[in-house]
């Protein structure tokens, strides 16, 4: 199974002004598209600590980095000076990049949502990716995505806005990774179990987990008395070559999770619907 890891950059993640939505969305595409995201963090928008946190990430040698915001054309938007400096590459001003700033321009000032371009350093800023760096063309905003390797790792930049996020990730990202890692198709199915305690079910889980150790078998905890009377939902997922297997195989390890826990003299719910 691929891996991932992700980071999203921002103070304002980290004051409490703005709930980060990047790492959320991005853990459930990756998840659904069959990679293991293996570590997430958060960062100011310090050059110093975005290189370190980049390095410790690249440290964990995932298959793809991910990261979130810092692209904009103010001052403190320093993600791509960070990266080139923890990569030991050069910053250099994109001609592919600095194209794809101006087209957005063009698109802003011929629907007369702009009167005249931004300053000149300030669209450059964006434009300028570390050395060997590929522009990522933004369908929502103007910075563009960038996209490089190092060391066997392919890592994605993308701005912090989700907007423009989910647009990159959509039109460029995820085809790629499909394209490049053939990473499976992923399924999960959820089974209610009504106990008065999880902890019931600590030993049916890991009989079953025991039996089944290609599916990933969680129970989601809720407060007292909520368990009894709604049901602890389980949930089973799994990784297949193909959609029908990967169902197959959540399915009947829900199958024995049902039966194990009613021979402890639990009782059971309904299976939710299963997502793709």
């Amino acid at each position: 199974m691929p891996t991932a890891s992700l980071l999203a950059i921002g103070n304002e993640l980290l004051n409490g002004a703005v709930r980060d939505a990047n790492l959320f969305s991005l853990s459930q595409h990756l998840t659904q598209m069959g990679f293991c995201v293996e570590c997430a963090a958060l960062v100011r928008d310090d050059p110093t600590k975005i290189a370190h946190v980049v390095l410790f990430l690249l440290t964990q040698q995932p298959d793809v980095l991910l990261c979130s915001g810092g692209l904009g054309p103010t001052a403190d938007d320093l993600t791509l000076s960070a990266l080139a400096e923890a990569l030991h590459v050069p910053l250099v001003l994109n001609s592919a990049a600095a194209d794809l700033v101006e087209q957005h321009y063009d698109r802003l000032l011929a629907h007369h949502y702009l009167t005249q371009r931004g300053p000149l350093f300030a669209r450059q800023k964006m434009a300028t990716l570390p050395a060997g760096a590929e522009p990522l063309l933004n369908p929502v905003g103007t910075a563009p995505g960038v996209r490089l390797e190092h060391e066997g790792t392919l890592i994605y930049v993308m701005p912090g806005v989700p907007a423009e996020l989910e647009a990159i990730f959509a039109a460029s990202v995820a085809p790629e990774l499909l394209r490049r890692f053939h990473p499976g198709m992923w399924a999960e199915h959820t089974l209610l179990v009504h106990c008065d305690d999880e902890a019931d079910l600590a030993i049916p889980l890991r009989d079953v987990a025991h039996r089944h150790p290609d599916v990933y078998l969680k129970s989601l905890a809720k407060p007292f008395p909520a368990a009894s009377a709604e049901g602890l939902q389980v949930i089973a997922v799994a990784l297949a070559p193909t959609a029908a297997e990967a169902h197959a195989a959540a399915q009947a390890t829900l199958d024995d999770l049902r039966r194990t826990v009613e021979a402890a003299g639990l009782r059971t719910g309904a299976v939710l619907p299963s997502t793709d």
